[in-house]
C-alpha cells in the first residue's frame, strides 16, 4: 500500500493532482487506517474537506503536530475564496474514543472520564461552564438529575464554576484548557485537565460556538516554561563542559591527575594533552555556539497553541 501512495505523490509532484488525488482516494476506501494518505489528501482539497483530513490523520495518531498545528491555524483563519477544485473524499471512518463524545442531557452538554478511581465530569450549560469528581456508581443518579435541568451538587465534589459570560480567553493546551475570567472584579485562571486532545478540541469547538462572534479564535506560538527550561539547560550545559574539560585538561599537564587521580579516565588522560589548550576551548566554544543555536531555534519558533479571546 505504501508503494501506491508513492505513485500518488510522485503523480502530484509532476502536477496531476487529479491522477494523485484518484490513487488517495482508493487507497483510502481500501484502507481508511492510512495515516500519510490523509495528510497528502489533505493538501488536495477544499477547506471543509481539509479539515476532515486533518481531522482523520488525527484520529489514526493524535500525536502528529503537524496535523494538528494545520488543523489550528485552519480554525483560526478567516474564510478564502476557494482555489483548489470540489474534490470528494472518502466517507471518514468513525473515531475511536467515546469518552469524546458530546451527551447532551436536560439541556447540558457532558462528558466524564475514569481516571484511577475517580470519575471527572464536564458539564456545559448555557450560562456555565462546571466541572467536577463523582464516583462510578452515582453516574445513573448524575444523569437522572441532569435531565431535570438542575446541577446535581450533592452528587459532586470539587465542583468549579465558571460564567460563560465572564471569560476572557481560552487557551487550548493539547490534553487541557485554560480559562481567563473575571470573578468579583478580579481576574482568575483556571485549568481544566482533560484526558485527552479529542475531549479538549471538542469542548472547545462548542464553546467557540457558544461564546459567539464577540470572541475571536486565533492560532498564537506558545512559550512554555519547557522550553525556556531546555534553552537554560542546554547553554548552561555546554558552559559547564568546556569548564570541566578545561579544568581536567589542567590536572593532566601539571601531572596533578596522575598524584591525586582527580581524572582517572585513560583515554581522557591521553586525549587532552593532543588536543591543547587551544583545542579544548575550541571544542567547549563549539558546544556553546550549538547550545546557542538550538536555544535561539526553540524560543523564536515556538509551538503553536490555539486561543479564544474576547473581542474589546
Amino acid at each position: 500500500m505504501s508503494e501506491v501512495v508513492q505513485q500518488a505523490e510522485t503523480a502530484i509532484k509532476a502536477g496531476d493532482t487529479k491522477t494523485g488525488f484518484k490513487i488517495l482516494r482508493q487507497v483510502l476506501v481500501e484502507n481508511p487506517e492510512s495515516e500519510k494518505a490523509w495528510w497528502i489528501m489533505s493538501g488536495l482539497v477544499q477547506r471543509k474537506e481539509r479539515a476532515t483530513c486533518l481531522e482523520q490523520v488525527l484520529r489514526i495518531n493524535p500525536g502528529n503536530q503537524f496535523a494538528r498545528d494545520a488543523l489550528n491555524q485552519l480554525r483560526a483563519s478567516p474564510p478564502i475564496t476557494e482555489t483548489k477544485p470540489r474534490r470528494k473524499i472518502p466517507k471518514p471512518a468513525p473515531g475511536k474514543r467515546p469518552t469524546g463524545k458530546t451527551e447532551p442531557i436536560g439541556g447540558y452538554k457532558t462528558w466524564h472520564y475514569t481516571r484511577g478511581s475517580k470519575v471527572f465530569l464536564i458539564i456545559l450549560g448555557e450560562q456555565q461552564v462546571f466541572w467536577a469528581q463523582t464516583e462510578k456508581r452515582l453516574i445513573p443518579r448524575v444523569r437522572e438529575i441532569l435531565k431535570t435541568g438542575k446541577i446535581p451538587d450533592h452528587y459532586l465534589s470539587e465542583i468549579k464554576a465558571i460564567r460563560l459570560t465572564s471569560i476572557t480567553s481560552i487557551k487550548l493546551l493539547k490534553t487541557s484548557l485554560q480559562f481567563q475570567y473575571l470573578y468579583e472584579g478580579a481576574d482568575r485562571t483556571a485549568r481544566m485537565v482533560l484526558e485527552d486532545t479529542v475531549m479538549s478540541e471538542r469542548i472547545m469547538d462548542l464553546l467557540v460556538n457558544q461564546l459567539g462572534p464577540d470572541y475571536l479564535l486565533q492560532t498564537k506560538p506558545v512559550q512554555t516554561g519547557l522550553t525556556l527550561g531546555i534553552s537554560a539547560l542546554l547553554t548552561f550545559g555546554a558552559a559547564g563542559l568546556t569548564a570541566a574539560g578545561y579544568w581536567a585538561y589542567q590536572e593532566v599537564v601539571s601531572g596533578r591527575a596522575a598524584a591525586t587521580g582527580s581524572v582517572r579516565a585513560p583515554w581522557l588522560i591521553s586525549l587532552l594533552p593532543s588536543l591543547g589548550a587551544g583545542g579544548v576551548t575550541l571544542l567547549g566554544g563549539i558546544l556553546i555556539v550549538i547550545a546557542l543555536i538550538l536555544s535561539v531555534w526553540m524560543l523564536l519558533k515556538p509551538a503553536l497553541g490555539t486561543e479564544l479571546i474576547k473581542r474589546q
